[in-house]
């Protein structure tokens, strides 16, 4: 691989285009995701603390990413003006920071999920549960690899020289991915089966499997599309600009997940049907209940 960016193959499209374009679209995905966290806090104000601690912090880590692109953005585009193959010979600190930043939100959603998953292998299986969590550590490792050969860099060019553990990273977190969503939507499908939904709750149920789905498929194709622009596209820093909106994907799907949970009908209502309700189905923390499988549902979602 290159170790340079070389004048008649860098052009300012591929390059300082790509990375102002992927921060102006995680912009405004961050703008999505104030709203989901403001919807989140409103309509959930007694979620369990480990969950709205989580929607905290992963709000701050997202405003710093969204800080630190934008810093690195103005350094390329603005402090070193004129000089475009220069300026990218130098790794400013806000992008490997931004890095950083970037591999903490990615495992920190995968880690709430896989949380989750295994609290619900108590109920229907201890051995997949701790596939996710297998799935994870090998992302946790290839992040913490990737960071530091990032950190170990000269200049930007020389990351194409340091592919193995980008290679590595990609490919474990769409791994880790296609094993979360696909067991999230075994587990509710098994819970459905397994107790007596009411009509309004079934279907609810149904898309929420959809969502799952939707939004590993989102976060594995990004995952992917970096890989792909990473291989195809030496000399440019398109692969950059994808990744950038990676986190926020991330966050945006588990926040669409937790303000999913709507109370269209009351406990009352649901009883004198004969099922059990929304609100209480779909809530992340137990309550006080005898029936275990009613338990198991509440800590699904």
């Amino acid at each position: 691989m290159a170790s340079h960016f070389s004048r008649s193959t860098t052009s300012p499209g591929n390059t300082l285009g790509a990375l102002y374009v992927g921060t102006t679209i995680a912009a405004i995905l961050f703008g999505i995701t104030n709203l989901q966290t403001l919807i989140y806090y409103k309509r959930y104000p007694d979620d369990l603390r480990i969950y709205r601690y989580s929607v905290a912090i992963l709000w701050v880590l997202d405003a710093f990413h969204v800080a630190l692109s934008t810093h690195m953005l103005y350094f390329y585009m603005v402090d070193m003006y004129g000089d475009l193959v220069g300026a990218l010979g130098y790794p400013v600190w806000s992008f490997r920071l931004q890095l950083v930043i970037n591999v903490l939100i990615v495992l920190y959603v995968q880690g709430l999920y896989a949380i989750r998953i295994w609290k619900l292998g108590h109920h229907f299986g201890k051995i997949l549960p701790w596939l996710v969590f297998l799935s994870i550590a090998i992302s946790l490792g290839a992040g913490i690899f990737l960071v530091y050969d990032i950190y170990a860099i000269v200049t930007l060019p020389s990351v194409y020289a340091h592919g193995v553990p980008i290679y590595l990273y990609c490919s474990t977190i769409v791994v880790a991915d296609l094993t979360i969503a696909p067991m999230m939507c075994y587990y509710l499908h098994k819970s459905r089966s397994g107790m007596h939904f009411s009509k309004t709750l079934t279907p609810m149920l149904v898309h929420l499997m959809r969502l799952i789905l939707v939004s590993g498929l989102a976060t594995s194709a990004c995952s992917l599309l970096t890989l792909i622009a990473f291989i195809m596209w030496p000399e440019s820093l398109i692969f950059m600009g994808i990744d950038f909106i990676l986190p926020k994907l991330y966050i945006n799907s588990l926040l669409a997940m937790f303000n999913h949970r709507r109370k269209h009908r009351s406990n009352k209502s649901a009883d004198e049907h004969g099922g059990h309700s929304i609100s209480a189905v779909l809530q992340f923390a137990p309550h006080n209940s005898e029936d275990s499988t009613v338990e198991t549902v509440h800590k699904l979602v």
